[in-house]
């Protein structure tokens, strides 16, 4: 051991153990085992350790029974607060006995004079990416206030006999399911005969919902390329659950189109009434339940883009086209903001359009400002000037009581000499 005389007075590395260092590298970079470099080995271990990690924090989105159970779970829990409104809301024939009485007049009560509280994703949970499709959905939607509801239609392949269901898909794609399950279509109609109107097959509870007869409106939204047999199914399930609620035969096809804005909205209690992007083959039964279908006169629908571009000039044109046309206007659901509320709703009831359909699964202050526009109704009445007045026929006038046969020989009037 060095005395402290021979120790130096700046503290140095030793060099041999330089020299040791550099032959250990050396050997360890020549050294493969099975050819694999060593430092191959560390980046084995440093990616396997990233992969475990992503799957670790991602896991609960695999489609396993137990994860689509705890994220419905997760949904509900979130959105029960909807439920919990629902016996604090009021029906259309009170609001409209509360409009009586501030002196709007019967005449003023046309179907397409109100604004109609409506739900764009009504059959799935949103974020669309690992949503969740679920009876629940509509229910809380329809507690929420909700009286139009918007539904995607898929279909299955040729295995399935192109069985229709209710999901999200991958924009651009037409098989790609973004979702993290599907909810066939039977499925979600039996919660609307369930939870939206009062009658045989409705939950025990509907009886005391205070919109248990107003009016519902569903949007049927085919996607993808529906086949004969998708059609077939759905004028199957539509015949077993809402048959009692549907619109008379003058209504079949879209017939009935063009009375809908001069008959009265309390015409309509206790029917749903059907919307559809698309016409089925005449041919198919689920053609006579369609109701309002795309038309000439002004979209069926339009998209916020498409409302926001509209000229000043034209915006009195199409105001009084809507008068007389229920129209859609909603966020596409393949489009990135399909997820919120970005629609302007406010420049749409400005056009005088009936349905704005928001997502009740995104909390912004959008849907909030929405929500408390129409505060504990579904229905509100449009400004005076976009509503279209009923104007009823005078009956005819009843013939002069002087000339009444009465007992089949009438009276001549004066000064007219009968033949003897």
């Amino acid at each position: 051991m060095p005395s402290v005389s021979e120790l130096e007075s700046r503290a140095s590395i030793n060099p041999s153990l330089l020299n040791w260092a550099g032959q250990a590298a050396s050997n360890a970079a020549s050294a493969q085992i099975g050819g694999i470099p060593w430092w191959g080995y560390i980046l084995i271990i440093i990616l396997l350790y990233g992969l475990f990690y992503l799957l670790n924090s991602i896991y609960w989105v695999i489609e396993t029974p137990a994860n689509i159970r705890a994220r419905l779970r997760d949904f509900t829990n979130k959105y029960n607060f909807y439920g919990d409104q629902r016996s604090s809301r009021k029906g259309l024939v009170q609001y409209l006995n509360d409009l009586k009485a501030s002196g709007v007049p019967e005449t003023h009560f046309a179907l397409t004079n109100f604004y109609v509280c409506a739900a764009n994703t009504a059959g799935t949970f949103t974020p669309q990416r690992d949503g969740i499709s679920s009876p629940d959905a509509i229910r809380l939607a329809l507690a929420a206030g909700a009286r139009y509801l918007d539904l995607s239609i898929w279909n299955g392949g040729k295995t399935t006999n192109y069985h229709p269901f209710i999901a999200e898909m991958q924009p651009g794609s037409k098989w790609k399911r973004i979702t993290m399950n599907e909810m066939s279509f039977g499925t979600a109609m039996d919660a609307v005969s369930k939870y939206a109107m009062s009658g045989p097959n409705s939950a025990a509870d509907m009886s005391e919902a205070p919109y248990r007869d107003d009016p519902l409106f569903i949007m049927l939204r085919f996607c993808g390329k529906p086949h004969d047999e998708t059609f077939a199914t759905m004028a199957r399930v539509l015949r077993d659950t809402i048959e009692p609620y549907r619109l008379d035969f003058t209504y079949y096809k879209g017939r009935g189109i063009d009375r809908l804005f001069k008959t009265p909205i309390t015409e309509y209690t206790r029917k749903i009434i059907i919307l559809s992007n698309i016409y089925p083959p005449e041919s198919s039964p689920l053609d006579d339940y369609i109701n309002i279908g795309p038309r000439g006169s002004i979209p069926l629908e339009m998209t916020n883009k498409e409302v926001l571009s509209i000229p000043d000039a034209n915006k009195k044109d199409i105001v009084a086209k809507v008068t007389q046309n229920l129209t859609v206007v909603r966020e596409p659901m393949d489009e990135p903001s399909g997820d919120g509320n970005g629609i302007n709703w406010q420049a749409a009831h400005g056009l005088g359009i009936h349905f704005a359909a928001m997502n009740f699964w995104s909390l912004d202050g959008n849907l909030d400002a929405y929500r408390k526009v129409f505060g504990v109704n579904s229905f509100i009445i449009k400004p005076a000037a976009m509503r279209y007045i009923i104007e009823y026929a005078q009956p005819p006038l009843l013939p002069n009581p002087e000339l009444n046969a009465r007992d089949g020989k009438p009276r001549a009037p004066t000064g007219i000499i009968l033949p003897g």
